[in-house]
């Protein structure tokens, strides 16, 4: 028996739910904690009521696995994949509560633009199931939910169908919201598995960082073994017993590369280096003991299937591969690359070809290949401890090697700085990813990336090593309360002829540049959203993908320009062009860049180069590397506070400009000097847009105000404190009327045009405006123009209206209106308390109502004297009830109350005016 068995599933989902409803964190791991200590009092019992000894070890049976498994289910490895994706499961529940197609639920259900990183889809399926599911907490046992678990990763869809059914007909829709987020692997509890981890142990994090058995986790944690386990490397100090989480068939994580420091020299002095070529594949570990192989991905998922679990099974990589093993072998783990090779060009293929070794095809002429980087474990003996140097060397002794099956990485001793250079110059000649340098007496550290002595080095880490894309913003991704654009779909320019162009997708990139707030501000009025305002046809995206089907889209003229760094170009399905960005990252953004400035269609395809058959993709590599990218430090970027981020937008307006790069064109500015203060952050208009304005409208530049010259404008856009400190001394016009000037020397200037002005100037426009910028005799010529001079009005916070001076207000505007002199307000029921007695839907629709007309609920019964209208539905109403009640309340006050059907509101709203309510008054009262 299974202590899961004894269980309730309903008693969990009232836990987890309790850890999602807390805001704070420390009360959310609190709650774990408790949970887990009256979990384990439990346990005592359970075993001794099933007779298990204290000293017989846990097999998992009465462990807090099976609990542990739903707190975090992602790092779960106990059953295979389920496979299963939102809009399928949409489809299943559309179908279990038979909803129509079109149907509003059936659309939430189906959620074809949900992103399921940042959403909660169980939670849309629940507010769909609540009005339908009336069900008290189910007697589901936690065992029965781990078995359909295991039916629904085993099965296909119609097994889940018959589960997800069995499940809706017997259990709450709050087991069921938490049964799909165990579906989903996605809690959302906000707390991470490691912090769960470390409550229920402090070294919970270090085990599952270096084994990521959850199980063998929580039998350790029941036997209490989990201290003889360091933060090191998990071997047993000698005499100890050997509880190390290494062991064959059990997922070990693979330690990882931390990015060079820079600083060669440093490293060589500190030890010897040896390089590796860095592979362009998928990393995995295979395990072999008596015949049977296991192949587990980087997180630990297991594609024995995929390789073969066993050598006599044809066709596979293990029948291959086992024959390249010493005869004597009993056991051994290896690390390394699986790769795809071309069977007939006898070469690998990347993953940018659109291949993944784990699915190969029968009939391809593609094979996996697995490059081996380093031995963990030799028949029984663990080897983590020993340098790497040495276990290199053990793997030449014991390996065979066959071409596109097993191949063993051949480290280079690094000798000298320049031999080093030439190596990683030749690795990037060669189109590969990068170099990977060892330490010669680095340990192997499951889990760990810094500290480890691995380090890589790729293109992409040098300024000026690869190519930078100039690409155009067309779109944005919201956050998860869509609130910001936190990344953003660029693409380039198609010109069809001198004047009509077209955009094509070709990238995502996250919003992680330090002005993104400043970049945000400026694009956030200029989107427009997908779902109400499609884009145009010569807009081309993806619209069925998620990663390349935008929240909003930006029309080209308005957006930006962004300077793109990647590593290269990889084949997706996501983007028009079917060709992205490898790991994109903003660089800077280009202000100093009209948006017509981006790069263009034909360009990008220029960057592909293509060899003769067709397929290969170019690394964007566009110099020489140089012993100063080698001997330099790597700065880290440190986190900048808010000043500097001030400091910083506005001081990426300020690029340097030539005036001898502009040509002249008319003669408006002809005998003015101008001086340009500030530009517009928020407008997206640069310092050195203005000034080529000037120049080419015959204008001389000046850096600064000329006191006393009437023939000097001093321009701003931006309050700074540049202008700030310009008040009162000189007149200073708005950016706005600068432009439009330029372009119509007869447009006049107005007080409102003058950012700071003298008290010379004030004077001389009082003649003619008031002091709001109108003019006395002049007719404002738009309606805009109205607008912008009561926007400049200060009105009195003390001079308020009450609800007696509105209606009066509102009776006098209408009726002046009306043609007939009738009364056409449409807040009939302003002054108007009401309380509404009934409580369905009807009543709950005509509240509204009531509400919208400027009436006022009254929600208790505390003030009866400020009442003045009781709303029944006398349909439904029981009138002997609603009298003896009126009575009891309202017949001791001295107040006149009317009770009106809720009719009265409903046809009032109808015939857009107010009828006589005397029809619709219950006079029993």
């Amino acid at each position: 028996m299974e202590i899961a068995e004894k269980i309730n599933f309903s008693v969990i989902c009232s836990i987890l739910q309790k850890i999602k409803d807390t805001n704070n964190k420390e009360k959310k791991l609190r709650y774990i904690e408790e949970y887990y200590k009256s979990f384990c009092k439990y346990r005592e019992q359970f075993r001794q009521q099933n007779h298990i000894k204290p000293e017989v070890e846990e097999d998992g049976c009465s462990s807090f696995y099976c609990v542990l498994r739903c707190l975090i289910p992602g790092a779960d490895k106990g059953r295979p994949s389920y496979g299963f994706q939102i809009h399928s499961l949409g489809k299943v529940y559309m179908k279990i509560l038979q909803l129509g197609a079109n149907s509003r639920d059936a659309q939430i259900l189906e959620a074809r633009r949900f992103t399921p990183v940042y959403g909660d889809y169980a939670e849309k399926v629940y507010k769909v199931l609540k009005p339908r599911c009336k069900r008290e907490p189910s007697t589901f046992k936690l065992k029965e939910i781990h078995d359909m678990l295991d039916v629904i990763a085993k099965g296909d869809r119609s097994d889940a169908e018959k589960i997800l059914t069995q499940l809706s007909e017997r259990a709450s829709a709050v087991e069921q919201m938490w049964f799909i987020r165990l579906l989903l692997k996605a809690m959302h509890l906000s707390i991470t598995d490691h912090q769960i981890l470390n409550t229920l142990h402090e070294q919970g994090k270090a085990f599952m960082q270096s084994c990521q058995n959850l199980l063998l986790f929580c039998c350790k944690l029941a036997d209490n073994k989990l201290p003889s386990i360091s933060l090191k490397p998990l071997i047993p100090k000698p005499g100890e017993e050997n509880h190390s989480a290494i062991s064959i068939f059990e997922h070990v994580r693979p330690q990882l590369c931390e990015i060079f420091p820079g600083h060669i020299e440093t490293l060589m002095f500190q030890d010897v280096l040896y390089l590796e070529t860095k592979m362009d594949g998928e990393r995995f570990h295979i395990h072999y003991t008596d015949g049977n192989f296991k192949y587990f991905s980087r997180n630990g998922i297991d594609y024995s299937d995929s390789f073969g679990g066993s050598s006599v099974i044809p066709g596979k990589l293990t029948s291959r591969l086992h024959s390249l093993l010493p005869n004597d072998l009993e056991s051994i783990i290896l690390d390394g690359e699986m790769m795809v090779w071309d069977i007939n060009r006898k070469c690998y293929r990347e993953k940018s070809e659109n291949t993944d070794v784990k699915h190969l095809a029968d009939d391809r002429t593609w094979q996996p290949c697995f490059i081996v980087y380093d031995l963990l474990y030799f028949n029984g003996e663990i080897l983590l401890q020993w340098p790497y140097v040495k276990r290199v060397y053990k793997l030449s002794t014991i390996l065979k090697e066959e071409e596109g099956v097993l191949q063993l990485m051949k480290p280079q001793k690094i000798s000298e700085v320049e031999q080093f250079k030439n190596l990683f110059q030749n690795a990037l000649d060669k189109q590969q990813e990068g170099v990977v340098i060892k330490k010669q007496n680095a340990t192997y550290r499951p889990g760990i990336r810094n500290g480890g002595g691995w380090y890589k080095l790729k293109a992409d880490y040098f300024d000026g090593l690869t190519t930078e894309f100039d690409l155009l913003i067309i779109g944005g991704f919201y956050n998860r309360r869509r609130t910001f654009t936190e990344s953003f779909l660029l693409g380039v320019l198609k010109y069809t002829n001198e004047q009509e162009y077209e955009v094509w997708s070709v990238a995502k990139v996250n919003n992680n540049i330090t002005q993104r707030i400043t970049l945000s501000n400026l694009l956030k009025p200029r989107w427009r959203l997908v779902e109400e305002e499609p884009p145009p046809m010569w807009f081309h995206y993806e619209k069925g993908h998620s990663d390349g089907r935008p929240d909003v889209w930006i029309d080209p003229v308005e957006s930006v320009i962004l300077q793109i760094k990647a590593t290269d170009l990889n084949h997706s399905p996501a983007f028009a062009l079917k060709m992205t960005l490898h790991f994109p990252r903003i660089q800077c953004w280009r202000n100093d860049k009209l948006w017509n400035e981006c790069l263009t269609l034909d360009e990008y395809q220029q960057i592909r180069q293509q060899n003769s058959m067709g397929k290969s993709i170019r690394k964007i590599v566009k110099r020489q590397v140089s012993l100063e990218d080698l001997m330099a430090s790597r700065v880290k970027r440190k986190k900048m506070t808010a000043a500097q981020k001030r400091k910083l937008g506005l001081l990426s307006y300020e690029r340097k400009f030539d005036v001898n790069q502009v040509e002249k064109e008319t003669d408006v500015l002809g005998g003015f000097s101008v001086c340009i203060l500030s530009a517009s952050i928020k407008q997206g208009i640069t310092p050195e847009y203005l000034k080529k304005m000037v120049i080419q409208h015959g204008g001389k530049l000046v850096e600064n105000p000329l006191p006393d010259n009437a023939n000097c404008i001093v321009v701003a856009g931006d309050k700074t404190y540049r202008v700030q400190s310009c008040a009162e001394k000189y007149d200073i016009v708005t950016m706005d009327w600068f432009i439009k000037f330029c372009g119509n020397p007869q447009h006049p200037l107005r007080p409102l045009d003058m950012v700071v002005m003298t008290q010379t100037l004030r004077q001389s426009f009082s003649q003619f405006y008031d002091k709001y910028g109108d003019h006395y005799t002049e007719l404002l010529i738009s309606t805009k123009e109205l607008k912008r001079i009561t926007d400049h009005m200060e009105i009195d916070a003390n001079e308020t209206l009450n609800d007696k001076d509105i209606k009066e207000l509102e009776n006098i505007i209408y009726s002046n209106g009306s043609m007939d002199g009738e009364n056409k307000c449409p807040n009939f029921y302003r002054l108007q308390n009401a309380y509404f007695y009934s409580s369905d839907a009807e009543s709950s629709y005509t509240q509204l109502l009531f509400e919208w007309h400027g009436g006022q609920v009254v929600n208790n019964l505390i003030n009866l004297q400020e009442i003045h209208l009781i709303f029944v539905n006398t349909a439904i109403v029981d009138k002997n009830i609603l009298n003896d009640w009126l009575k009891t309340t309202f017949s001791h006050l001295a107040c006149n109350v009317r009770v009106v059907n809720i009719k009265w509101i409903l046809h009032s709203h109808k015939e857009r005016k107010l009828l006589d309510i005397q029809e619709y008054t219950w006079h029993d009262f």
